[in-house]
C-alpha cells in the first residue's frame, strides 16, 4: 500500500478544517463567537479548528496558553465568516453542484495521492474524517470557486495598455528578470524519489511527464515547473541541491518539509537573456511579470471589495 504524503494529507485537512462543524460539535452549548445571518459560530467550534490545524496541519504541539493562538483565532474566525457569507451568497444565486463534480474532484485527490478507494477511506478515518464529511468539504470548496469565479474573476481583465503603461512609468525600478525556470518533483519516501530519478536520467520518462504523474508538490499539473526562479530566492537545501546541476538535469533527491524532492533547471529563455546582456529591462523581458503582478493586484482588489460587500448587506456579530 503507498504511504499518502503529508502534503497530501494537509490539503484534505485543510478542507475539512474550513469547513462547518460536524453534528456533534454543534450541538455542544458553548459560547457564541460569531453570528453571520443567524448563522453561529461557537468558540468551541473555533478552538477545534485552531487545535486541528495546528497539530494536524502545521505538526506542530498545540500548547493552549501560546499567545501566538490568539492571532490564529482571529485569521481563522475571520476566514469561517467569510466562508458563511459566500455559502450563503451561493444559496441566493442557486448556485449547485452536482454529485457527479464532487465525486470527480475526489477521485482526482485520491489518484495524486496514490491511493485505492479503500485505502484514501482508511486515511480519512485515521485523519478523524468520514468520506461523507470529506465529500461534503469537497462540494463547499467547489460551490466557493465557482462562486468567486463568477462573482470576481471574470471581472480581473489587464489590457496590453496597461502593462505598457506600467513598464513606463516604472521601468527604472524594474530588475531584469534573471531567474531560471525550475522544475520541482516532491514525493513521499526518499526511496521513490530515488528510483524517480533513475528512471528520468535513464530517458525512460521525462521530467514534466514525471511531474503530472507522480508528484504531490506544487506546479505538479504543469509537469512541476515553479516559473523563474532566482536561486537565492530559494530555501537554501534547494538552491544547494540544484547549484551544480547542468540544464536539463536533474537533482539528487533532497528533503524538504520532511519530503524529497528532484529539482532540474531549464535554460534561459531568450528574452530574459538578452535583456541581461543590455543591462537593463526590455518590455518584453518583463512583460509577462508585469501581467502577473497587475492581474493579481486587480483579483485581490476585486475579492476584498466583493467580501466587502457582502458584509455590508449581512447581519454580522462577533464576540470573541
Amino acid at each position: 500500500m503507498p504511504v499518502v504524503s503529508r502534503l497530501f494529507l494537509a490539503a484534505v485537512l485543510s478542507l475539512y478544517l474550513a469547513s462547518p462543524a460536524s453534528a456533534a460539535q454543534q450541538q455542544v452549548v458553548d459560547k457564541i463567537v460569531a453570528q453571520v445571518n443567524g448563522e453561529m459560530i461557537t468558540l468551541f467550534d473555533l478552538n477545534e479548528r485552531v487545535k486541528n490545524y495546528v497539530t494536524q496541519v502545521e505538526r506542530k504541539p498545540f500548547n493552549p496558553s501560546d499567545p501566538i493562538l490568539r492571532e490564529l483565532q482571529e485569521r481563522m474566525l475571520k476566514a469561517m465568516i467569510e466562508d458563511i457569507l459566500l455559502k450563503q451568497e451561493a444559496v441566493r444565486l442557486k448556485v449547485n453542484i452536482s454529485d457527479a463534480e464532487v465525486e470527480t474532484r475526489i477521485r482526482e485527490l485520491r489518484e495524486k495521492g496514490g491511493l485505492s478507494e479503500a485505502q484514501f477511506v482508511q486515511q480519512l478515518r485515521l485523519e478523524g474524517m468520514t468520506r461523507k464529511q470529506f465529500a461534503d468539504a469537497i462540494k463547499r470548496d467547489i460551490l466557493k470557486k465557482q462562486l468567486l469565479g463568477y462573482m470576481v474573476q471574470r471581472k480581473v481583465v489587464v489590457t496590453d495598455e496597461e502593462i505598457r503603461a506600467y513598464f513606463e512609468q516604472n521601468k527604472s525600478g524594474l530588475r531584469v528578470q534573471t531567474g531560471q525556470r525550475i522544475g520541482l518533483i516532491m514525493l513521499a519516501k526518499p526511496e521513490e524519489a530515488k528510483a524517480l530519478r533513475q528512471r528520468i536520467v535513464s530517458g525512460q520518462i521525462s521530467f514534466a511527464d514525471a511531474a503530472r504523474k507522480f508528484s504531490i508538490g506544487p506546479g505538479a499539473e504543469q509537469g512541476g515547473d515553479l516559473g523563474k526562479v532566482d536561486l537565492k530566492d530559494l530555501a537554501p537545501e534547494l538552491a544547494q541541491a540544484i547549484r551544480n546541476v547542468p540544464q536539463g538535469g536533474v537533482s539528487e533527491p533532497v528533503m524538504l518539509d520532511g519530503k524529497p524532492v528532484l529539482l532540474t533547471m531549464a535554460a534561459p529563455d531568450a528574452p530574459a537573456a538578452a535583456a541581461q546582456a543590455s543591462g537593463g529591462p526590455s518590455y518584453e523581458s518583463v512583460r509577462d511579470e508585469i501581467q502577473d503582478r497587475l492581474y493579481k493586484e486587480k483579483l485581490e482588489k476585486q475579492f476584498t471589495d466583493y467580501m466587502d460587500k457582502l458584509r455590508a448587506k449581512s447581519v454580522i456579530k462577533i464576540n470573541l
